[in-house]
């Protein structure tokens, strides 16, 4: 039986990485640093945030999940839903029912 492989992240490193280190790597280090409290760069956040949309397997565990959906959530914000929207759903699926 192959014993399963394990690796760790050196979070007090800086997260940009010399030529040749991979976005993968990049995303790891910079999710790290967001779970143990410290404050990312600005360019990080941005490659955080492009790099996320476009590489699934980056958040493969869930711990990396929920620390990436709660950097998404802080910033983007979440806007409050219409007062009237609830109604005018309803309406137009009275009106579609008629």
């Amino acid at each position: 039986m192959i014993p399963a492989a394990t690796t760790s992240t050196n979070t007090s490193a800086p997260a940009s990485l010399p030529d040749g280190g991979t976005d993968c790597e990049r995303v790891n280090t910079v999710l790290d640093q967001l779970a143990e409290g410290q404050v990312i760069t600005a360019e990080d956040e941005d490659y955080l945030y492009d790099h996320g949309t476009d590489c699934s397997p980056c958040f493969d565990g869930i711990g990396k999940q929920h620390v990436f959906i709660e950097f998404l959530n802080s910033r983007l914000g979440r806007k409050p839903t219409p007062a009237g929207l609830t109604q005018s759903i309803m309406a137009r699926v009275h009106a579609e029912m008629a």
